[in-house]
């Protein structure tokens, strides 16, 4: 390649103030040896000494324009662009722009009151904002609350939308079009505070979740609490497993209202509760109230047929040793073998009260009958004295 070496006459011609057209044509690349300065306000090059410019542009509008001439019918890419600094419009901004000219677009922009590093790429490709020391592949820095933020304009299809993540005292992203901040970490929460694991699980306290959820506490109970801040007494309930008196295992529920947990079940199986326990489950299939009902009512004598024949109460079923029952179920054909035993208590009952009239009666009658055979006792007695005295005698005297 050859390089023409241009007078330092014509360079000094091409550094004076713009006054009139010049115009370099060669047939060869031109090489230039001091500095260039380009525009209608050119200064004098002496200025070059102090500045160690290579090349200004001057003017009181200025933009350095790439007009690529490819083909674009051949898709060769052939944007146009340019360099603008500063508006060129009363009252314009001071301002940096990349522009391109073919499609009207302004996609790099720096204000002049930019600070220093307010976009910073390091020699290991890490980009750094706010800072020229950028520690991760992004690294945000600001004096109060770093920020980023997600704006969604809208169309007909989406509605506009704002989110942030801001790092501060704490972490945490909001939702600035409704005015919420839905996640927060505290600063110096502890490790494995929230963790979700490659198969979905969630631990909270622990690094590998062997649940969906798995709770983790480093004490010898742990527990998490469900709250509802609106409700007027006893807000909130704790779900704890502990190692209970036993040692082997026991799960509580406890209203937080200061008297302890209301239910406990350990690890054989036994459950403790404080109050009464009422069943939502399937009950009385055999029957239970509707015993009262006579079409309901197992005949007495039908009732013991099935009872010894089966081995178990009617509707009340078998109940193995050592196997698990249907308490709801159970307590249903329970309630209806009480209430026909409470039926045939009452037959007895009225059966016995027929009896024993019938034997108060027999008893009058047989009463009855003992005054009736002392009262011919009696006259007996009195006939054989009369007798006697007749036979002696002595019924003359």
């Amino acid at each position: 390649m050859t390089y023409s070496r241009i007078p330092l006459a014509l360079l000094a011609f091409l550094a004076l103030p713009y006054a009139a057209a010049a115009e370099v044509l060669s047939t060869s690349d031109p090489t230039i040896e001091n500095s260039l300065c380009v525009g209608r306000d050119c200064g004098d090059p002496a200025d070059f000494v102090t500045t160690h410019d290579e090349i200004v542009l001057s003017a009181n509008n200025i933009r350095l324009r790439f007009e690529d001439t490819s083909d674009p019918g051949g898709n060769n890419a052939s944007d146009d662009w340019a360099l603008v600094p500063n508006d060129n419009l009363p009252g314009g901004q001071n301002r940096f722009i990349l522009r391109n000219l073919t499609h009207h677009t302004d996609p790099f922009v720096v204000h002049g009151d930019a600070p220093t590093s307010a976009a910073y790429i390091s020699a290991t490709g890490r980009i750094g904002i706010g800072t020229m020391l950028p520690q991760e592949r992004m690294h945000m820095v600001s004096a109060i609350g770093p920020g980023l933020r997600f704006e969604q304009t809208g169309n007909g299809l989406f509605q506009p939308q704002t989110w942030t993540m801001r790092g501060q005292t704490a972490f945490y992203v909001s939702d600035i079009t409704a005015g919420t901040t839905p996640f927060r970490i505290n600063r110096a929460a502890p490790d494995n505070t929230l963790v979700v694991d490659d198969t979905g699980n969630v631990g909270i306290g622990t690094l590998t979740p062997g649940a969906p959820l798995e709770v983790l506490d480093d004490e010898t109970f742990s527990f998490f609490r469900i709250t509802a801040a609106s409700a007027a007494i006893n807000q909130s309930v704790d779900i704890t497993f502990t190692q209970g008196p036993l040692g082997t295992g026991e799960l509580r529920y406890n209203i937080v209202d200061g008297d302890g947990p209301e239910m406990r079940l350990n690890a054989d199986g036994d459950m403790v509760l404080d109050g009464t326990l009422t069943t939502g489950g399937p009950t009385c299939s055999g029957g239970c109230d509707a015993v009262f009902t006579k079409a309901q009512i197992i005949p007495e004598r039908d009732y013991a047929a099935r009872m010894w024949a089966d081995g178990h109460l009617p509707h009340v079923g078998p109940t193995p040793p050592e196997a698990p029952i249907n308490v709801s179920e159970k307590l249903g054909g329970m309630l209806n073998a009480l209430e026909h035993a409470h039926v045939f208590i009452d037959r007895q009952n009225r059966r016995i009260e027929t009896l024993e009239a019938e034997r108060a009666a027999q008893d009058a009658r047989f009463a009855r009958l003992e005054a009736e055979k002392s009262a011919q006792a009696a006259r007996l007695a009195r006939l054989e004295a009369r007798l006697t005295a007749i036979e002696t005698g002595a019924w003359a005297d």
